[in-house]
């Protein structure tokens, strides 16, 4: 399988980056640069792995998809006996299937788990489908559900743009390899179509990340300001999001709890709690920078 049918089917299946390391018992930084082609002559060890972890989620969604029509099938027909082969047979015509076996299942009944079963994937929307509501900032895509976002409010876009001026001058005078951004731009975690987020403050530290259009992969450290249009999102499916593709620190800023939530090395469980006004440290520069959030909230007034 060569790098392009590799991303194809990690595409298609909408696995994430760090979820192949994850299963593929391999370090997140190898398998990002084989995708985004950095390795140039990736190790035929690695590509094993890789193959094996995309080869076997395709065995599982494709079986899946067929057990859950035959469901379907056998609920719409109360009462009746199904013939299984028959509605297999009736299942391949189609969806214009082979008959060929599912790679890794087990046994050979043929009338079980013979063929290329299809994917399942109504519903599921793309970066590119944003592209018809227009080029405008409000819209996210977190797994192929679109979000949206209100117009952030003076408030929000002072605080972002007070926060990216104290990340930027820590890092100016350390002399440092990141770089922040404050004024939105495209982030695609999972360095695939189904997820294109804007966080509100992000710190990336692998500039090789970067292309002139979006961030391909995970930031080093994300800031996110509450607002009532995204609060569920921000909480839930966006902190998920982020620990489970790599970001080393999240942040949530939260105005109405009057609290700062602090999430650290993909310990969704382990939540810092802050108040408003506190000072924070910054877990990603081993704590050396704090940020003075009395200090921003005073300004703010």
């Amino acid at each position: 399988m060569d790098l392009a049918e590799l991303k194809a089917k990690k595409k298609a299946l909408r696995l994430t980056t760090n979820e192949i390391a994850y299963r593929a018992e391999l370090p997140y930084g190898t398998v990002s640069k084989v995708f985004t082609g950095e390795t140039k002559n990736p190790s035929y060890a690695t590509i094993e792995k890789i193959e094996k972890v995309i080869d076997e989620e395709a065995a599982r969604v494709r079986l899946e998809a067929y057990t859950r029509a035959l469901a379907e099938y056998m609920a719409s027909h109360p009462g009746e006996k199904v013939d299984q082969e028959e509605f297999e047979r009736e299942y391949r015509k189609k969806h214009n299937l082979s008959d060929d076996l599912i790679p890794f299942a087990k046994g050979d009944d043929k009338s079980i788990f013979q063929g290329n079963l299809a994917l399942h994937t109504k519903n599921f929307r793309t970066a590119d489908d944003l592209k018809k509501y227009g080029e405008d900032k409000r819209y996210e895509l977190i797994n192929g559900k679109i979000i949206f976002n209100e117009t952030p409010k003076l408030s929000h876009q002072r605080m972002c743009r007070m926060l990216g001026k104290i990340i930027d001058r820590f890092i100016e005078e350390n002399d440092g390899d990141c770089e922040v951004f404050d004024n939105g731009f495209n982030v695609r975690l999972d360095e695939d179509d189904y997820t294109l987020v804007i966080p509100d403050v992000f710190v990336v530290c692998d500039k090789s990340k970067l292309s002139e259009d979006a961030l391909w992969g995970a930031p080093d450290w994300v800031i996110e300001i509450i607002s009532e249009s995204t609060r569920d999102y921000d909480y839930k499916e966006k902190m998920l999001k982020y620990m489970s593709s790599g970001v080393r620190e999240y942040w949530i800023v939260d105005y109405k709890k009057g609290r700062i939530v602090v999430y650290k090395n993909q310990e969704i469980l382990e939540a810092q709690i802050h108040g408003i006004n506190d000072k924070i440290p910054v877990g990603i520069y081993g704590e050396k920078l704090e940020i003075d959030f009395g200090k921003i909230m005073k300004e703010l007034i």
